[in-house]
């Protein structure tokens, strides 16, 4: 019952979370009793305690071991098809081009986050989780990445406030942020929040 769930439900490469599975007159323990069965069984493969995944076989007919990056991405962005984080801080302006830094690790705003701020280490990996100011959804996930870089922007960007407003208005006619939904958000953003709006200029999709 539990691995035609797990293929029905999961792609092979995909992270498979032991709290995310719910199977009906299944308790926690009995589904951890078979996850562990099927991975003895070379059905599943095991990332870490509480995460499989199905292996997934490449041209030379070997099972690569999942990710740190998949694994972050589908436990703290994109859970089971649902938004539910983005980057964010310095991982964001160096990915929109508004800094040349790599950052040493790469930061992510979560409805998961464990606390309000933590830092999490994966492999050899290091990840600055945050809490978001308000429930992300994929309605509102990219107005408020986009209002946390502004947020930071001070600290992060390494381009003039010009250019940054390039930047920032060329994302918002991308993803379709308007004016009304940025500003229903900014009572949660401290005051600083509406200089940097000044100063880079950055304009929005008419409503």
């Amino acid at each position: 019952m539990l691995y035609e769930y797990i293929i029905k439900n999961y792609d092979a490469g995909e992270p498979i979370f032991l709290t995310d599975i719910v199977i009906e007159d299944m308790t926690e323990e009995n589904i951890r009793y078979h996850l562990k069965a099927l991975t003895d069984k070379g059905k599943l493969c095991r990332f870490e305690p509480g995460v499989y995944y199905i292996p997934k076989t490449n041209i030379l007919g070997i099972a690569p071991a999942l990710s740190a990056e998949t694994m972050v991405f589908h436990k703290y962005i994109s859970r089971r098809g649902r938004r539910v984080g983005f980057y964010s801080g310095y991982t964001l302006a160096n990915r929109l081009g508004m800094s040349a830094q790599v950052p040493f690790r790469e930061e992510i705003t979560s409805n998961y986050a464990p606390a309000q701020v933590r830092e999490v280490r994966i492999r050899n990996r290091r990840y600055l989780i945050r809490r978001p100011v308000v429930r992300i959804t994929e309605e509102n996930a990219y107005a408020l990445q986009m209002l946390d870089c502004l947020k930071d922007i001070d600290k992060s960007a390494e381009v003039d406030m010009a250019a940054c407003g390039r930047i920032l208005t060329k994302f918002a006619v991308d993803h379709h942020i308007t004016k009304e939904l940025v500003d229903s958000f900014l009572e949660y953003y401290p005051i600083k929040i509406y200089k940097a709006i000044y100063e880079t200029g950055v304009e929005y999709v008419s409503a």
